[in-house]
């Protein structure tokens, strides 16, 4: 209840503040010709959001420096989704909002020092935190928005998130590259995270200690997710282990969660005399992500897991709740099945053992 009435307020606060500083932000320039990347060498991509929102923005990134190398991306991240970006090879620097007015400001002023050419906000609603972003961090420069309304005006470029025709984040997402004359229709979609070779190794190691005899016949079982409703039943999750491992003799299985609810999942684990291991305590975001590479599918709640999982070309089974069609944008992408929807709203908690193992079923027999 108290965070709800403080976001309330700092919503309220930002329209306020809105209203009186429209008088001297920059107004777009309308325009349709794109960017000419030959006169630009700078771009600043704004994305302090989720980790799923940073996962889908990586195609961007790479197909942008595919296409005119000498360019140097940066961007403006947050405490949430930077470890998907420190080690990318694609980006020459990140910048940390972080939601304190002093630091922000300090780190807004080492923004302006590269003198960015174009900023690009990613943040695909009318976000007026965004917008002041994208303002300050390089007057002058070309500004490209991404599913704005009441704020269009205010960027050079603007294009559609959410369509009639229900395309995918990814795709939506990559539109704004037509303002660099890049052609979407053939930018590649399935980029992964820049992992070190050594956190491969480190991976490789762990699935090698588990003594499977195919090492890859494994199947990731995420039981964690950023909310409650999000959750799907412990004695669910058993009992599809318990039909997984049934049907499939010769697989083992990764029970993997947020480290805050590693006991959940070593609590799982223990349920079955083998092949279902917990994830290993202490790796790092980019080593989970290693050894999702090395699944053979991967079920989880809609979380960014699944976009992790998708960018290695991962087959996922994704749970989803039914509120306003978003599994629509953000179900597994460039796959044919395996996105199970909730009956209702609010919750996952209506989604049957049935469902998900026949989803599971579907994908695997798919790919022999």
């Amino acid at each position: 209840m108290k965070t709800s009435v403080l976001k309330t307020f700092e919503h309220g606060f930002k329209r306020i503040f809105f209203a009186l500083s429209q008088l001297f932000l920059q107004k777009g320039r309308g325009l349709t010709a794109p960017i000419n990347p030959a006169e630009i060498r700078r771009v600043v991509f704004i994305r302090p959001e989720k980790l799923g929102d940073m996962i889908i923005s990586l195609p961007v990134f790479y197909n942008l420096k595919k296409q005119y190398p000498h360019l140097e991306i940066f961007t403006i991240c947050s405490p949430r989704n930077i470890a998907i970006v420190r080690e990318n090879e694609h980006i020459a620097g990140n910048f940390l909002y972080t939601k304190n007015l002093f630091r922000d400001l300090a780190m807004i002023r080492r923004v302006r020092r590269l003198r960015a050419d174009v900023v690009a906000d990613m943040v695909c609603d009318d976000s007026v935190t965004a917008l002041f972003l994208t303002q300050l961090s390089s007057p002058g420069a070309w500004r490209i928005g991404l599913g704005k309304n009441r704020h269009k005006d205010y960027y050079d470029f603007n294009y559609l998130y959410r369509t009639e025709d229900e395309a995918h984040v990814i795709d939506n997402t990559l539109r704004l590259l037509t303002a660099f004359g890049i052609d979407v229709d053939a930018a590649e979609r399935h980029i992964p995270p820049t992992i070190p070779k050594s956190q491969y190794e480190r991976a490789d190691d762990y699935i090698a200690g588990l003594n499977c005899s195919r090492p890859d016949h494994i199947i990731g079982l995420n039981i964690s997710a950023g909310r409650p409703t999000r959750f799907w039943q412990e004695e669910k999750n058993a009992e599809l282990l318990k039909r997984l491992r049934g049907a499939y003799p010769a697989f083992h299985f990764i029970v993997s969660s947020d480290p805050s609810e590693r006991g959940r999942a070593v609590a799982l684990a223990e349920r079955f005399e083998s092949r279902v291991h917990p994830l290993p305590p202490g790796l790092s975001l980019l080593e989970v992500s290693a050894v999702i590479s090395r699944l053979k599918l991967l079920i989880t709640p809609d979380t960014s897991m699944v976009h992790i999982a998708r960018s290695f070309n991962i087959p996922v089974v994704g749970l989803y709740t039914r509120f306003n069609r978003n599994y629509t944008l953000w179900r597994p992408y460039g796959q044919t099945g395996g996105t199970v929807v909730s009956g209702n709203d609010y919750t996952i908690h209506d989604i049957g053992v049935d469902e998900v193992f026949a989803a599971a079923v579907g994908l695997l027999s798919a790919e022999k």
